[in-house]
């Protein structure tokens, strides 16, 4: 099946050229992919999605295997390339790789420089602060110049936060690590942080010293989704078909099981839950 679609793309590219279309426009990115036999996966390591063994380097999770799975029918090779929330656009952008599978938080922000897949599923944010803290009962009370909030660089927490809540000293952690701003306000450093509310819970179950905030209502829900260069359509909606695919048929909800209990996939806006399982 590769063969042939490699002798597909070069019959395509050859015609083109023939007919006086420059070999570079005459290539869509699936033609490339599929002439290339790889598929070029940006990623940043966020369990249970995304795990990487610190020791051997190998990538686990459901998003690598639901990746996986994609580049399969495709007939290439995934090749996977590690990046940060701070610089997967850019990476994009410059062309590192094709997609991303960070499940990201789509917003009219990031919707400027990348284009999304369809949803995968749904997800708030909440706030961890330190388990006696008693001055925040709501959004608005964090809105204060004398109050330290820490959100990890390039993420949709971030973009929050300056835009809900710009009286705040914000704390803007570089790195790829979600629990980043949690650990700042566990030492003392910052007196608040915003991420998503499986992260969240998950780092205040390991941690009492801390607790979350609005988890019963959580901020900023959002659409979580991979992402693709602005303008590369043609990945873009092959990506969908794949995605809608697997979560119909319930593939990946299999998959998710594999890593978490009971995991399930929502993937209807008006069902505001993240995969059952995750909580």
């Amino acid at each position: 099946m590769k063969k042939f679609h490699l002798f597909i793309s070069t019959l395509f590219l050859s015609a083109m050229v023939a007919l006086g279309v420059p070999k570079a426009e005459a290539a869509g990115e699936i033609s490339q992919i599929l002439q290339k036999g790889e598929l070029q996966i940006g990623y940043i390591p966020s369990p249970p999605g995304i795990a990487k063994n610190p020791a051997s380097g190998e990538l686990t999770g459901f998003y690598v295997d639901a990746a996986r799975a994609i580049a399969e029918q495709m007939g290439v090779k995934p090749v996977f390339v590690e990046t940060t929330w701070a610089n997967f656009v850019a990476g994009l952008q410059a062309g590192q790789f094709d997609m991303s599978i960070g499940a990201t938080f789509a917003t009219v922000k990031r919707s400027t420089a990348v284009d999304f897949t369809k949803p995968i599923f749904y997800l708030g944010s909440v706030a961890v602060v330190k388990a006696d803290e008693t001055r925040f009962n709501a959004v608005a009370d964090l809105n204060k110049e004398d109050v330290r909030i820490a959100v990890v660089q390039g993420t949709a927490a971030e973009d929050y936060v300056r835009r809900t809540i710009p009286k705040a000293k914000l704390m803007s952690l570089g790195g790829g690590n979600l629990t980043a701003g949690f650990i700042e306000v566990a030492s003392g450093r910052a007196d608040a942080s915003f991420e998503d509310v499986f992260t969240a819970s998950k780092f205040a179950e390991q941690q009492p010293g801390v607790k979350v905030l609005f988890k019963d209502k959580q901020v900023n829900f959002l659409p979580i989704a991979w992402t693709v260069k602005k303008g590369n359509s043609e990945l873009q909606a092959l990506l969908n078909v794949g995605l809608d695919n697997l979560l119909i048929s319930g593939q990946l909800e299999a998959i998710t099981s594999k890593y978490v209990k009971g995991g399930r996939f929502v993937n209807e806006p008006n069902l505001r839950e993240f995969p059952k399982g995750l909580q």
